[in-house]
């Protein structure tokens, strides 16, 4: 089985999902990063040459990729739920895990991250705003949603952990 990790930029998808793998024996996958080792360069390159839309593509090859992995935790980008493609891909791929932080925690973390493509405009809360509004609702078709707020990163995994193994349990009856 494989756990695919959704949700906000800055919900820390990367950092419980590297916890999350570590505690169950898995591989762990960061779409972003291996986007960034295929082409060479970091994703805010890739959107500041070739732009968002070639971005998705890439993500949407990558997920088609994946498709072939076991017993992975793949931490997704923001970003991968708006093409409807991707939606598929990712239900196809694995259980979906959103990870829910409140907008006033988000715009905390993300206050002085440069890093980020689409936050280098002019009002970047605003902007948070926006997409938010945006990818919520893909965001909660996720088979478990798991409050990612104020909680630690180890706390969360085994949150996860304990909702599947529920579930394991709930279908054997």
């Amino acid at each position: 089985m494989n756990i695919l990790l959704i949700g906000f930029m800055g919900s820390g998808k990367s950092t419980i999902g590297r916890k999350l793998a570590k505690l169950l024996e898995y591989s762990f996958v960061d779409t972003d990063s291996v986007i960034e080792e295929d082409q060479g360069c970091s994703v805010a390159e890739i959107f500041k040459y070739g732009g968002e839309e070639c971005f998705r593509k890439m993500e949407t090859r990558l997920l088609q990729k994946l498709k072939n992995v076991e017993n992975s935790v793949i931490a997704t980008g923001g970003g991968i739920v708006l093409r409807e493609q991707n939606q598929r891909l990712l239900q196809e791929i694995g259980k979906r895990v959103y990870l829910k932080v409140p907008q006033e925690e988000l715009q905390k973390r993300l206050k002085n991250d440069r890093n980020r493509p689409l936050l280098k405009k002019k009002d970047p809360e605003t902007v948070v705003q926006k997409m938010m509004k945006e990818r919520v609702l893909l965001y909660k078709q996720a088979e478990y949603i798991v409050d990612a707020g104020q909680r630690s990163p180890q706390k969360i995994a085994s949150e996860i952990i304990n909702k599947l193994c529920n579930e394991d349990h709930d279908n054997n009856f």
